[in-house]
C-alpha cells in the first residue's frame, strides 16, 4: 500500500513540519479531505432542512439525506433502510435503544445483562433503566487478563432476561468476544441482543444480516466521518413496534379530530432537525473507505502494524501489555512505576498523542486492578517509521524518568 499516497490524503497529517504522531483513533479519527469537502459542499451549495418545504433545495436535501441512510445501510448489510437510525453518536444511540425496549418490552421482575468489558456508554444507560422500572441488572465478569467467556455471561440469564448489551471489542484492551456465539445462544434463549460497534467497525466488516443482532450502535467519528452523527441499527420489527426517545418535529403524524401518532421509523426516532451534513460526511466516509479497497488493503496493513507495536512495546523493559491478541489495533499497556498520565505526557512533549486514564471503562479498571493505562490505538494512515519513533521515546522516557 502506497502509505505516502494514503496520508497525503489527511490534511491534518499534512499541516505541521513538528513531530506529530497521532495514537488516539480509538477516541476519534482523522478526517480525509473528501469527508471535508463533501461537508463544505452541502453547506456551501446545498444547505435546506428537508422534509419541511417543497422548494427544489429542500427536496434534494432530502434526497441526499437519503441517499446517506443507504449508504449506510449497504456498509453494515442490512436488509431495510429503515433500520438505520441517524443519531448524534453511540451514546445516543444506545439510550435511544434502552429507552425503547423498556417503553415496551421490559416490565419489573424483568433482567438485563450487560459486561465488565463495556463502555460507559453501554453500560450506565442500561443501568438507569434498571434502577428506574425496578428491573434487575446484572454484570458478567471478566477474566483477570480482560476476557470474557460466553459461559460466564449465559449463567446470569434466565428466563426474566430481556436482553444482553455487549461490545464487540473492548475500548481498553481491543478484546473481542464472540458474537456470532453469543447471538445465537441469546436467541435460543429468546433474549434480544444490543452490539456496541462503535471500535469494532472501523477494524473489521460488519454484517447484522450475517451476526443476526437485534440492534447494533456506532459513531461516525470513529469511521473516519464527523463528529455528531451516529447511527442505530434497530432490526425493523422493533422499529415498528418501540417508542422514540424524543418526540416532536417530523416524528409525529396528525390523524383525524385531534388524534396524533407516531411516524414510521425512522422518522419516528429522528425528532427535530438532523445533522444532515454529518450524514453526508459519514456516507463521504464510506464511500473513501470503499474506494481505498477497506477489506482488502486497509485492514491487513494495518493489522500489520499492530503486530509490529506489539512487538516493539513488549521489548521495552517494564512495559506490561494488557491483552491477548497480538494483531489487535489497540494496545493498552503501564509502566513499572510510573503513573499512565506521566508517561503520556512525557510522549506528548515529542509530540505523540495517546489516550491515559480509565478510558469511560470503570468496571473493567477495576478487574483488572489499576487506575489508568496507556492506550495507543492505530488507524491505516499510522506507518512503521511512527512506532519505532514511539518506541524509542517511550523507552528513552523511562530510562530518563
Amino acid at each position: 500500500m502506497d502509505i505516502q499516497r494514503i496520508r497525503s490524503q489527511f490534511p491534518i497529517l499534512c499541516s505541521t513540519s513538528q513531530p506529530f504522531v497521532y495514537f488516539d483513533n480509538s477516541a476519534t479519527t482523522q478526517k480525509p479531505q473528501t469527508v471535508i469537502d463533501r461537508i463544505t459542499r452541502y453547506y456551501s451549495r446545498e444547505n435546506a432542512n428537508i422534509n419541511r418545504g417543497s422548494y427544489p433545495l429542500s427536496n434534494q436535501a432530502a434526497r441526499l439525506y437519503r441517499q446517506a441512510r443507504q449508504t449506510v445501510k449497504s456498509w453494515i448489510d442490512a436488509s431495510d433502510e429503515d433500520e438505520i437510525i441517524f443519531t448524534k453518536g453511540c451514546t445516543e444511540s444506545v439510550n435511544l435503544a434502552a429507552q425503547a425496549v423498556f417503553s415496551r418490552l421490559v416490565r419489573a421482575g424483568d433482567n438485563i445483562v450487560v459486561t465488565q468489558l463495556e463502555h460507559s456508554s453501554n453500560y450506565f444507560p442500561w443501568k438507569a433503566c434498571c434502577q428506574n422500572a425496578n428491573v434487575q441488572f446484572r454484570e458478567a465478569l471478566v477474566s483477570p487478563e480482560g476476557s470474557l467467556k460466553p459461559d460466564s455471561l449465559f449463567s446470569l440469564t434466565d428466563e426474566h432476561t430481556r436482553l444482553i448489551a455487549i461490545s464487540a471489542m473492548s475500548n481498553v484492551t481491543g478484546f473481542r468476544p464472540d458474537i456470532p456465539a453469543i447471538i445465537e445462544e441469546a436467541h435460543r434463549r429468546r433474549i434480544l441482543v444490543l452490539i456496541d460497534a462503535a471500535q469494532e467497525i472501523a477494524h473489521h466488516p460488519v454484517s447484522v444480516t450475517w451476526l443476526g443482532c437485534d440492534f447494533l450502535c456506532f459513531s461516525g467519528h470513529k469511521l473516519y466521518g464527523p463528529m455528531g452523527i451516529g447511527v442505530l441499527y434497530m432490526e425493523k420489527k422493533y422499529a415498528d413496534q418501540l417508542s422514540p426517545l424524543l418526540v416532536g418535529g417530523g416524528a409525529i403524524s396528525p390523524g383525524p379530530e385531534g388524534v396524533y401518532a407516531y411516524r414510521q421509523s425512522p422518522d419516528k426516532f429522528e425528532a427535530g432537525t438532523q445533522h444532515i451534513a454529518g450524514a453526508l460526511g459519514l456516507e463521504a466516509a464510506l464511500a473513501y473507505l470503499k474506494e481505498e479497497d477497506f477489506q482488502g488493503s486497509l485492514l491487513p496493513y494495518e493489522a500489520s502494524l499492530a503486530c509490529y507495536l506489539h512487538q516493539k512495546l513488549a521489548s521495552i523493559p517494564g512495559v506490561h501489555i494488557f491483552g491477548e491478541d497480538p494483531s489487535s489495533p489497540l494496545v493498552s499497556f503501564t509502566v513499572s512505576g510510573f503513573g499512565s498520565y506521566d508517561i503520556a505526557t512525557a510522549l506528548a512533549a515529542h509530540g505523540i498523542a495517546l489516550r491515559c486514564g480509565a478510558h469511560c471503562a470503570y468496571p473493567l479498571m477495576q478487574c483488572l486492578g489499576v487506575p489508568g493505562l496507556c492506550r495507543v490505538s492505530l488507524a491505516f494512515y499510522n506507518t512503521l517509521e511512527e512506532i519505532d519513533y514511539f518506541t524509542d521515546v517511550l523507552r528513552s522516557v523511562c530510562r530518563r524518568i
